[in-house]
């Protein structure tokens, strides 16, 4: 995978994520609208230069009502706005509106090793090593009848912000966090912009 940093620019108050929807943290996946909760925690985000998952500071927070889309992979579905930009296996982004069957996206899952997965439930544990995220194999899904992505309507939705993000000039790269889906093995993780 030969990925590049860019920024990526999407529509005011973009960059939404459903209040259900699990990040990916330090401390397992946490729903969007429990991190809201708190001052700040570690997301897990995907470093294009280093080529790994990397834990940065972050916090997440209410942004409004928006109307949501339900993005189904290969792997499991994801409950974003549909301005969210998603970030492809090549590097680039599309909105997650523009996604189509078959778009390879970043993505990572837990090497399967007994102790390791990704869950809610990993909250209580001390932090994830990040040395067993990998690059996993995701695609837009073609699951007729059901469209690769679904209108749900509107709900309440939450915005991550990674400290170092675009609006931090002391370190000015395309901010990203990991979005999570439990399932087999721990699940999957897809990197969309923050």
């Amino acid at each position: 995978m030969g990925f590049e940093v860019m920024n990526v620019h999407a529509a005011p108050g973009g960059r939404c994520l459903a209040a259900g929807q699990q990040i990916g943290t330090s401390r397992g996946a946490v729903a969007a609208h429990e991190l809201a909760k708190g001052d700040g925690f570690e997301a897990l985000c995907f470093d294009p230069k280093a080529q790994r998952y990397v834990a940065r500071p972050a916090r997440a927070r209410a942004a409004g009502r928006k109307q949501l889309v339900r993005l189904h992979t290969d792997k499991g579905s994801f409950e974003l706005t549909s301005d969210q930009p998603v970030v492809l296996e090549t590097g680039g982004s599309r909105l997650a509106a523009e996604l189509t069957p078959g778009t390879r996206l970043c993505a990572c899952e837990v090497k399967p090793e007994l102790g390791n997965l990704v869950r809610s439930e990993d909250v209580g544990k001390e932090r994830i090593d990040l040395a067993h995220l990998a690059p996993a194999d995701c695609a837009v899904a073609n699951w007729y009848p059901v469209p690769s992505v679904e209108a749900i309507g509107e709900a309440e939705v939450y915005q991550v912000e990674i400290e170092g993000g675009p609006a931090d000039k002391a370190q000015p790269t395309t901010a990203n966090v990991v979005v999570w889906a439990t399932g087999p093995g721990g699940g999957i993780g897809v990197v969309v912009t923050a």
